[in-house]
This record gives structure tokens, C-alpha cells and sequence, in this order.
């Protein structure tokens, strides 16, 4: 037989319809197979009783208090009895009662404490050293206010007023930066208060307008004799200056850093293609030119040229500029 799922989702056996008259056909045993796959009546849940199986018989679930009444009438129990099971039962209930609210009395006492250690997990510790100062006595945001600020005496020439010199930068024939490659021949040295001297083209330009007081610089040649090289130091009013000054050099503009030749060694030096490499401390700007002694031109920067500048500029000015930092 076909089925289809209940309104209650328990399958459920779909009622025949009795055929037409047939001949042969055994309408007793049909008729008794029908009743038997009668679909379930469904009740609603006022209309239902529940019921409990004794035996074979089907009876309708009592109270427990007319179980107990029909016990006693079948034991035939005296009327003391009877009111002393009645007294027996109420004392029971009154038990469950006060069970009952003993229990919801400890629940409601174990949430009032939960809630009350939560909130006072919010509130300051009275006990606790206070955060904020005592009265008079400063606050470290006071501190930091009243703390003076840190100035580098190098960054501006309002604070290092000192004038560089050649003797400070190239003080004798030779020098060998910490660290290099080794001792490099000083041939010439020169200051020159017009910084405009010291560049090339749009670079000249610049420094023209730039407020540069004075450029010290000086040619020397490197250790094994290769490279001859003009290193120099221009003393501009502070690091904005000098920062912008560098910002322009490396966007490329036409010109350059120009070349001290000297007789010997750098006669030839920025004849051919040179290269230049530079930084900037305080309110300093730092610069080498460098050239090949033979004259041939540079193509690239090689590790002796990347020496060159490491040892001169990096290293060498560092080293003499930085006493000035020392506060006074």
C-alpha cells in the first residue's frame, strides 16, 4: 500500500477504496483487512488522557491520592487510619514545599554574590595606591612638560657657530679613516666662502641662492694610487637646508660637485667621467668627487670607488664634525 508522512511525521497507511463488484472476490477477509489498516485518529492534547497497561487491561492514570484511598478500601482501614495517612501524606507535601523553597532561596543567594563579585570587579581598590599624585606634588605629564627639549647642536648653525676650517678637516699631509682601506695622501686643501664655486651648472645655481657660509674641501688620492678624489664640506644654516639640498642632487639635476685638479697625481682628474657620492650631517652637507689617476673614465660604481666614498664620507667627516654634538 502507498503512504505518505503524517501530519505528525509518523508514517502513516493510506485507506483502500472498496473496488466495484467482482465476481470471486472474498469481501469478508477484504472488509477485516480494512479495519485493520484504519488510519490513527489524531487528537488534540486537551482531548488526550494518558493511560498506563496493568495486565491486559487499560485503565486511566489516577492521583496518587485516589491510589491511596482505594488501598485503603480494599485493607478496609479504620478512620484513624485513614487520617493518620491523610496527615502523613500533608506532611510529605509540606516537605517537597519547604525543599522546594529552600532550594530557590540558596539559587537566588548564589546569583546576588555572583552579580556582586562582578560588580566590584569594576570598582577601584580603596586599599590600592592611588594613580594620581598627592596634592603639590608634580605629575609625570607635569614632568613631561616642564622636561626641556633635546636639540642637536649640529642641526642648525644658530647653535654651532663655529666655522669649519681646513686644518680641522684635513689637518695634515695624509689621513686614514677608522675602519678603511688604508692611509690616504692629502695634495691640496681650500675654503672658500662663495659656495657657488664648489658647483656645476644648475648645482651652482642652488648653491648660489642656498645660505651656504663657506665650502672646506681638499684633493686626495687613495691608497693604492688609482682614484684621486676631491672630498668637501659646505656649511649650510641647518638640516632643512641640507636635507633639501640633498633631495635635489638625487632628483637628477644637470651639473654637479666641481673638481679641485692639482698638478702630479690629479692632473687629470674631472676631465674624463667622474663619480660622486654624498650625505648630509647636521646642517652639513658632505660630497667626494671621484677620478681615475690614469684618466680613463668611470663607468660604474666599483668596490674601490664605493671604498672611497665610505672611508671619506662616511666615516672621515663623521669623525671630525661629530665633537661638535658634545654639549658645552
Amino acid at each position: 500500500m502507498a503512504h505518505g508522512p503524517s501530519p505528525f511525521g509518523v508514517p502513516q497507511e493510506t485507506q483502500a477504496h472498496r473496488p466495484p463488484d467482482n465476481p470471486g472476490f472474498d469481501w469478508s477477509e477484504y472488509d477485516e483487512r480494512s479495519q485493520m489498516r484504519a488510519p490513527t485518529t489524531r487528537l488534540s492534547p486537551e482531548d488526550r488522557t494518558p493511560t498506563v497497561r496493568l495486565g491486559t487491561g487499560t485503565h486511566t492514570r489516577r492521583s496518587p491520592e485516589e491510589e491511596m484511598e482505594e488501598h485503603l478500601d480494599q485493607i478496609q482501614a479504620s478512620r484513624p487510619l485513614r487520617r493518620a495517612a491523610q496527615r502523613a501524606r500533608r506532611r510529605t507535601k509540606w516537605w517537597l514545599v519547604a525543599l522546594v523553597i529552600v532550594s530557590a532561596i540558596a539559587v537566588v543567594g548564589a546569583c546576588a554574590a555572583g552579580a556582586y563579585i562582578v560588580l566590584r570587579e569594576g570598582e577601584p581598590d580603596p586599599a590600592a595606591p592611588s594613580a594620581e599624585p598627592a596634592a603639590g606634588q608634580p605629575s609625570a605629564a607635569d614632568d613631561t612638560e616642564a622636561a626641556p627639549e633635546v636639540v642637536d647642536p649640529i642641526a642648525s648653525r644658530a647653535t654651532d657657530t663655529e666655522p669649519i676650517s681646513t686644518e680641522e678637516l684635513f689637518g695634515a699631509n695624509s689621513i686614514t679613516p677608522a675602519g678603511g682601506t688604508g692611509e690616504y695622501k692629502v695634495l691640496e686643501t681650500e675654503e672658500l666662502s662663495n659656495c657657488a664655486d664648489a658647483g656645476l651648472d644648475e648645482l651652482a645655481e642652488l648653491l648660489a641662492d642656498a645660505d651656504c657660509t663657506q665650502t672646506v674641501r681638499a684633493t686626495l688620492i687613495n691608497p693604492d694610487g688609482e682614484y684621486a678624489a676631491t672630498a668637501g664640506v659646505l656649511n649650510l644654516a641647518d638640516t632643512a637646508e641640507a636635507d633639501a639640498l640633498r633631495a635635489e642632487i638625487e632628483a637628477g639635476l644637470e651639473g654637479g660637485f666641481a673638481a679641485l685638479r692639482t698638478d702630479g697625481e690629479a692632473e687629470e682628474l674631472g676631465r674624463a667621467a667622474t663619480m660622486v657620492g654624498y650625505n648630509t650631517y647636521g646642517h652639513y652637507l658632505m660630497y667626494v668627487v671621484i677620478g681615475r689617476t690614469d684618466g680613463e673614465p668611470i663607468e660604474e660604481a666599483s668596490e674601490p670607488v664605493r671604498a672611497i666614498v665610505s672611508d671619506l664620507v662616511d666615516v672621515w667627516f663623521i669623525d671630525q664634525l661629530n665633537p661638535r654634538r658634545d654639549v658645552q
